[in-house]
């Protein structure tokens, strides 16, 4: 098997050796030895894990995501849904893109008379436009929602300190709690969780959802069918739209 100094190891996998150095000192990629003279050396398996590593940091995986899911005993099942989940959104986004070219063709034909352009196709037009991913576009307003009450936290604080003045704080607190706890259980109705040891999916009680560690993708539950407990890729939970209609 090959061996690869530091360097080399780096070049191989397109990083800097100071992108191999850090992942050493955080746990996430060591070394298979160090020689006799204290060189770090590896091999074809760590610079497959590189791979992997690059690969799901350019799916937005923080690097301590990544070091959890490496480390568990099915991580290989947790990441093969993981890009199962991707490939789905990649194909959705294909589907869709298809779909407004065609639109955007049909219109432009009848653009000359406008009486040609069917109620069917301006709805069609309109509903292609708004089909960004559910589950991202509410995600961004978690963000947007979090942003806004950090940013009244921040001014209640503020006047307190510069005024003395507690009484919007005592206001603004308890408000953006109870906004909080809203938004946790509007996501948590949203969202149905996939099992890698057993693939099925589940909603999981709000308590096994509420109190566990979580990624941006994944989070870690008790399957309700296999007893499985890890992480579980997220998903949106179409049946729940079903529900509302």
């Amino acid at each position: 098997m090959s061996t690869y100094t530091t360097g080399e190891f780096a070049k191989l996998g397109r990083v800097s050796v100071r992108t191999i150095q850090y992942y050493d000192q955080k746990g996430i990629l060591n070394p298979t030895t160090i020689s006799e003279g204290g060189r770090r050396l590896y091999t074809d398996r760590e610079l497959k894990t590189l791979r992997l590593i690059i690969l799901l940091k350019s799916m937005g995986l923080s690097l301590a995501t990544i070091k959890d899911v490496l480390s568990e005993d099915n991580a290989t099942q947790v990441l093969s849904l993981m890009l199962q989940e991707q490939e789905k959104h990649l194909k959705h986004e294909m589907k869709t893109t298809r779909s407004q070219l065609e639109m955007i063709r049909k219109v432009q034909d009848s653009l000359t008379d406008y009486s040609l352009i069917s109620q069917t196709d301006l709805d069609g037009i309109e509903n292609i436009m708004e089909s960004k991913p559910k589950l991202t576009r509410f995600r961004w307003w978690m963000v947007t929602w979090g942003l806004m009450m950090d940013g009244l936290e921040i001014f209640a604080v503020i006047v307190w300190i510069m005024s003395g003045n507690w009484i919007p704080a005592a206001i603004i607190f308890p408000l953006v709690v109870i906004m909080a706890i809203w938004i946790v259980w509007d996501y948590y109705k949203k969202v149905a969780y996939i099992c890698p040891n057993c693939h099925q999916h589940f909603k999981p009680s709000w308590r096994d959802f509420a109190f566990s560690k979580h990624t941006p993708k994944t989070r870690k539950l008790t399957c309700p069918h296999c007893g499985y407990r890890g992480y579980c890729v997220e998903v949106y939970d179409v049946d729940q739209d079903l529900r509302i209609k």
